[in-house]
This record gives C-alpha cells, structure tokens and sequence, in this order.
C-alpha cells in the first residue's frame, strides 16, 4: 500500500461552517455531541449531517459545514448525501425480499437465476448466500472504471461489463473479500426474478412504504436539489479543496452511489427493528452475522460489531469526500446516522466519540483516542514528547498508523507543516515496516520543499516497495 491518502476515504480551508440544530435538545447526550462537534466544525472542518435518535425518536439532529463549498451553500437537515457501500443494505433488503416471496434461494446458484451468465466459474459456483457475505470469491471493478468515461455507467447491466469476464480470486466460500462486482450482480439478479431495474425495485418495495422520498440513485449530470458536493484536501495545493464530481460515479447502483438524508435513513432503520419490510425470522436473518472479517462480521448487507457486549449492526460508506455510517443498538435503543462530505479523519472522531458514549469505552475506541492523545501531544509538543508516551504506554494500548497518517496529511492542508512532518515521523519510528508510512514521510518532504530528504526517504520506501515504477519516476525527477 503506497500511502494512507489513496487507502482511505478522503476530508473539510481553514472556514468556519455554519451549525443547524433542528430544535433545542435537552438530552444529556445530545448535549456532549453537540459540544463535541461544534468544535469539530469550528476548528478541523467537520462538514455533514449528525442524528442521534433513542427508542426510534429524534434527540440529536444538526448540520455543519456546506454541501457547496465554492457557493458557501450550507449542508441542512434535509440535504441529500451520497450514501456509498451504504447502499448494499437496500441491495441486501430487496434480495430477502424475493426470498421471503418464495421467489429466490439463498443456495442458489448464479447460473441458476441467470440462465446464460457470461461468466462459467461465477455461473457455476456462486451462491447468492456468498454474493451477500462477500464469500463469492469475485473482486471490485473501480480501476477499470476510472480509467473510462462514467457517465456511460448508468444500469446494471453498464457496471456488469466491467467484470463479467474476472477470474475468481479463490473458490466461493473460502474467504471473506469485500467485493463491489458482487453486489452489482446482486442487483441483477434482483432485475431478472422481479422482472423491474434495480432501481424501480427498490424505490417501490423500500422506499415509497416507508415513505423515503429523499432517497434515490440520482443521475448526477441532472440539475438534483438539496446535492451534497464531496470534498477531500488537495496534497499538492495545502488550503485548496478539491470536489469529487470527477472521481464519483455519475448513477450509483446495487454496490452503492445512491443518495438519501439522515431522516430517510432513520426511517429505514427503525422499519428495520419493527420488522415493516421482512418478517421477524427474515429481519433476523437480514441483520445477524455470518462470515467474520477484521471488523466484526458481515450478514446480508448489513455489518455487524459487538462494543462492551452491545450488538451494533449498520453499515459504512466511504469513497473521495464521503464518509457515513449508520448504527444501530438495539439493546440500548440507539440509532445513530453520521453523513460527511469531507475528510474521513473527522468521520472517525465523530463515530468513536458517539460510541463511547453510547456503549462506553472499548478497546477500538480506546485504541482510537489514545491515538489522538498521541497525534495531539506530537502536534504540541513534538516528536519526542510524543515518543515518550508511546513508551510509557508499555503495549497497553494500540496506536492507529492510519489515523496519524490521515491527520498528518490534515496538518499540511491548514499548512502546520512542522507539526504534519513531526506525525508522519512519529508513523515511521512507531511502524518501522510499514511502506505506507515511508511513503507519506517522503511526500511530506517533498511537499515541503526538502528534496533531498524526500529522494533519501523514497529510496528507503524503494526497499520495501521494489517494483514500485511511480517512485522511482518521482525520484528521478526531483533529482533532475
């Protein structure tokens, strides 16, 4: 992996954003994510929509920051943000609703519901159960799509061109491996058994019932209303915000791109827990987890974690200037909805800090804001202020490479370069045989203006990353 900034999603000059409360809360809670976030959106860009609702009703609901920046349009409460892998849940959700109608088997073949699919392995061998828990052993299909013009990629059947003639990467069942072509053909088999797109499916089975009139897979070269723009910080250009309406696609589809608001999703979640769309065993069915992976494990669209004994289930979404989840515990009666459209450094802060407070500390959160303990203190203080507390940390606690590389990068954006070369030196002393984070240092030094550090550092990287031909080219050209 070359570096953290093309690994994970991208986040909001130095402005600060407009807050919109829907009404006064009185909610403990509410009242620590309020301060938490009006501070987020004061001083580190935070920029999206926020709810929080307890037993099914609304006691947090704010926005922050713009969903145009370039016009200072401010994000509200009903602006419509692009939802990424979030969709899969509505793929998911349509798939066991064939199922319930006796009208598809979760054992069943691809071949078997796609009569003549192009792809013999993929026909032969994939069962629907393992398209849902990306078991299928089919891959992603972006490089492809980025290399060509997307406002050609508006159907099912657009997407399916892109990898209906991949290799499996292993046999079906044998591993977990989160795959985008899956649920695109997942969506395809939804067309062919319901006899309707993908998108008339589920617009008349999921969101007109439940009445979630702002959610859709808009065609983004249309004039849509109420559109949050994604923004992610230009790594050339430090205070220069670069929008994503160039690396986004133009129609999302059954592995995500769809649009919806942060009540439309309530809507959805709390359909969810009252059984509205799927009858009880089906709704458990839908929800509970199947194949474990790093984070938890996954079931049919949905993702499913477990934080100090609590069951949250929900998804994520994350692409260039997008970063969303929706939880749910149900135990504790929460839903939380958190939609950015900026960097996903400001995401993570927003996610750990409601789940703390919700579930109370666990070791992913404590991972998290012990990480930020250390981020802060290097910023402040130092490398070797930072480095002493690592040291005095004697293992108890795991430092997050990813979320010092992404502030890093966020500290060079607000041009605080020598506080943004002390992390990304902090990366490589605490992670000696990462790439990545060498990677990151030597673009720190170049965009620093130290070339020779830079080519020093690139060379290094070179060691670990041999076949990298892009660092080599940039060595050679900062040495010409």
């Amino acid at each position: 992996m070359k570096n953290f900034l093309a690994a994970v999603v991208p986040a909001l000059a130095v402005l600060v954003f407009p807050p919109t409360l829907s009404a006064q809360v009185k909610d403990p809670l509410a009242t620590s994510v309020a301060r938490h976030l009006d501070q987020l959106a004061a001083t580190d860009h935070f920029s999206g929509v926020v709810l929080i609702a307890r037993n099914r009703k609304t006691v947090f609901n704010k926005a922050y920051g713009y969903a145009n920046l370039s016009d200072s349009i401010p994000n509200r409460l009903n602006t419509r943000f692009n939802l990424a892998s979030m969709g899969k849940m509505f793929t998911g959700m349509a798939i066991m609703q064939l199922v319930q109608a006796g009208k598809l088997s979760l054992k069943a073949k691809v071949g078997s519901v796609l009569p003549g699919y192009a792809n013999k392995a993929v026909a032969d061998s994939v069962t629907i159960h393992q398209l849902l828990t990306h078991t299928s052993g089919m891959g992603n299909f972006w490089e492809e799509h980025e290399k060509l013009a997307k406002e050609k990629y508006r159907t099912v059947d657009d997407y399916i061109t892109l990898f209906i003639n991949k290799p499996l990467l292993f046999t079906p069942g044998a591993r977990y491996f989160y795959s985008n072509a899956g649920y695109t053909l997942l969506g395809k088999i939804i067309e062919q058994v319901s006899g309707q797109t993908y998108f008339d499916y589920v617009k008349q089975h999921i969101f007109l019932p439940l009445k979630m009139y702002d959610t859709d897979a808009y065609e983004l070269d249309n004039a849509v209303p109420r559109i949050a723009i994604g923004y992610s910080m230009s790594p050339e250009d430090p205070g220069q915000w670069k929008n994503n309406i160039y690396v986004n696609v133009v129609k999302g589809g059954p592995a995500g791109g769809s649009y919806s608001t942060a009540a439309d999703l309530l809507r959805f979640a709390n359909a969810v827990l009252t059984n509205q769309l799927l009858n009880k065993e089906n709704t458990a069915l839908y929800i509970n987890g199947k194949v474990k992976y790093d984070k938890g494990s996954y079931a049919y669209g949905m993702s499913i974690d477990t934080l100090n004994g609590h069951p949250l289930f929900g998804h994520t979404g994350g692409h260039f200037g997008i970063a969303n989840e929706l939880m749910v515990c149900p135990d504790l009666g929460f839903t939380v909805i958190i939609l950015t459209n900026g960097e996903v450094e400001n995401y993570w802060e927003a996610s750990n800090f409601i789940k703390r407070l919700i579930c109370g500390p666990s070791p992913a959160t404590d991972n998290y804001f012990y990480t930020k303990k250390i981020i802060d203190t290097t910023a402040k203080a130092g490398l070797e202020a930072g480095l002493k507390l690592v040291a005095e940390n004697k293992g108890q606690l795991k430092l997050r490479e990813s979320v010092i590389d992404r502030w890093a990068w966020h500290k060079l954006f607000d041009k605080k370069n020598d506080e943004a070369l002390a992390l990304l030196l902090l990366n490589t002393r605490s992670f000696p045989g990462s790439s990545g984070s060498l990677y990151s240092l030597a673009e720190g030094y170049r965009l620093t203006g130290d070339k020779s550090r830079a080519i020093e550092t690139f060379e290094r990287y070179l060691t670990l990353e041999p076949n990298d031909a892009e660092v080599a080219a940039k060595i050679r050209g900062l040495k010409n």
